[in-house]
């Protein structure tokens, strides 16, 4: 009888670690458009050189292209919510239900060497603008919402761009300007005005994760 029930508990076990390592040794390719805010003042250090503590930040990837798990990301839309080094909250926007599971999965991957996934959800993303003019909304902007602009540089027409960073989807991105966004999901809010924002319209990458 004790056999038997060690057995079970090391079966439970062994399902747990799976279902915390399913993306483990899974590859994946994006193509799309990146863009986040938060309430750092520019540049934010979190995606340039390494993970810090204290800001908070909403985000979004708008995929027109790529796959994880087998699935095509064209025409998934993902944001989140964080805090550095604390917890992560994610949402997804997605044309099927393989793509909801691909996309949240992938988001799981990509977004826990921030902090503890508090929670991930299937809801309405918009996502509108170009060149680092961006606006965002999640479920019409009730739950999240961010508008940003771009940075430019020297010649007053490109914007800044950062190389070599830490962001594991954009190696290179762009310096923007977040005008206002906010966060509304049950205990978690916070409001942004005038931090940083980073963006890439050009978002190409590809990996697998360890």
């Amino acid at each position: 009888m004790r056999t038997k029930y060690f057995i079970f508990i090391v079966l439970v076990v062994f399902a747990l670690f799976r279902i915390e390592n399913v993306v483990a040794g899974e590859k994946w390719s994006v193509k799309g458009t990146f863009v986040e805010g938060c309430s750092c003042n520019a540049p934010c250090p979190c995606e340039l050189t390494g993970l810090e503590k204290g800001c908070y930040g909403v985000g979004a990837i708008l995929l027109n292209g790529g796959s994880f798990m087998k699935t095509d990301l064209g025409g998934a839309k993902i944001a989140y919510a964080l805090v550095p080094g604390s917890w992560v909250r994610i949402y997804v926007n997605a044309e099927n239900d393989k793509q909801k599971d691909a996309a949240t999965e992938f988001a799981k991957g990509i977004f826990s060497s921030f902090g503890k996934i508090e929670s991930t959800s299937v809801v309405k993303i918009e996502f509108s603008g170009e060149h680092g003019n961006y606006t965002l909304k999640v479920d019409g902007g009730k739950i999240l919402h961010l508008t940003t602009e771009p940075v430019l540089g020297g010649d007053n027409k490109t914007p800044v761009t950062h190389a070599n960073t830490k962001n594991k989807l954009n190696p290179v991105f762009m310096q923007g300007r977040t005008v206002s966004g906010s966060l509304s999901d049950g205990e978690r809010k916070f409001e942004l005005k005038g931090g940083n924002s980073y963006f890439n319209d050009h978002m190409e990458s590809k990996g697998i994760f360890e």
